[in-house]
């Protein structure tokens, strides 16, 4: 557990899952255990982060209501999952709204922001800067915390190159929202100079990591996705490198890290703490098997 003078992050939280609102995934929502999920979240006050919101509507490569688009999430064996989902969503001022009915329903919901940096840095800060005082004005007083995600494999900002970018961004968000509690989602991409760059930046704790991209999971096989990139290894597939990562990870800040990527059952939840975390994310298990996930949540939040 995180525990800040704003606000505190639980044990176990579940990242992207419950979608840019926090409240479901359509059409995830007609399955009941994923509404027992739900209902589990709430009860134990399980903290939620956002799927991300960039400033302006975005359409990425998979949408719900296209079925010609459902080929860009597959599964794999040991319930992992890939996909190139491309940061769909409809923009901050329509998920910071969802988020506001998330959180007048008792869930602890923290939004996430996607810079854009391929639209060049001064815009890409530009528009989170923005998109920040939408969540403000939105949300009012229990927005407290914020995470920026830099690690998403399936859009055309790359993830390998933009440690300069996304250190002058969260330069930039601290030096308007000092009292913001500010956490760096990261990739196992980047290298840990970047996460140390970060906390002395005064970035507040550390999310690693997101989905691993397909080439670095499966060296020998060509991705299934890849005319949009390769996509993005999630679940049991990408655990052990996730998990290699966080734990050379740990020694080298002092920050909080929320650890994840990977995880299907107790164990792995355990073998994160073990290895340092703080907290520990999942999102693939509440995807394919919710009621796992709900039993994991009840545990260790419970």
């Amino acid at each position: 557990m995180i525990r800040t003078e704003q606000g505190q992050i639980s044990t176990v939280v579940i990242s992207t899952a419950l979608g840019p609102g926090g409240r479901g995934i359509f059409p995830y929502t007609l399955l009941p255990a994923y509404r027992r999920l739900l209902q589990a979240v709430q009860e134990t006050g399980t903290t939620v982060f956002a799927k991300s919101a960039t400033r302006f509507v975005r359409q990425g490569n998979f949408s719900a209501w296209n079925p010609l688009t459902w080929r860009y999430i597959r599964r794999l064996p040991d319930m992992g999952m890939l996909n190139a989902y491309g940061l769909t969503n409809q923009g901050v001022a329509a998920c910071a709204r969802e988020i506001k009915v998330a959180i007048n329903q008792g869930l602890q919901v923290i939004p996430n922001l996607y810079p854009e940096f391929a639209k060049g840095m001064a815009l890409a800060i530009k528009d989170t800067l923005e998109a920040l005082e939408i969540c403000q004005q939105t949300l009012g007083s229990p927005f407290w915390a914020l995470e920026l995600n830099f690690s998403c494999p399936n859009a055309a900002e790359a993830i390998r190159e933009n440690v300069a970018q996304a250190l002058r961004c969260c330069q930039e968000v601290k030096g308007k929202h000092p009292k913001l509690f500010l956490i760096a989602k990261i990739s196992i991409c980047h290298p840990y100079e970047f996460a140390q760059e970060l906390e002395k930046l005064g970035v507040d704790a550390l999310h690693a990591v997101n989905t691993i991209p397909f080439d670095l999971v499966y060296p020998q096989k060509r991705s299934p996705l890849w005319r949009v990139g390769g996509g993005g290894v999630s679940g049991g597939p990408a655990l052990a490198q996730a998990l290699s990562y966080n734990t050379g990870l740990r020694p080298k800040v002092s920050l909080p890290i929320i650890m994840g990527c990977g995880v299907r059952n107790r164990e792995d939840v355990q073998r994160y703490l073990d290895a340092g975390a703080d907290a520990v994310s999942f999102c693939t298990l509440a995807l394919r098997h919710p009621g796992a996930a709900a039993e994991i949540i009840g545990a260790f939040n419970g």
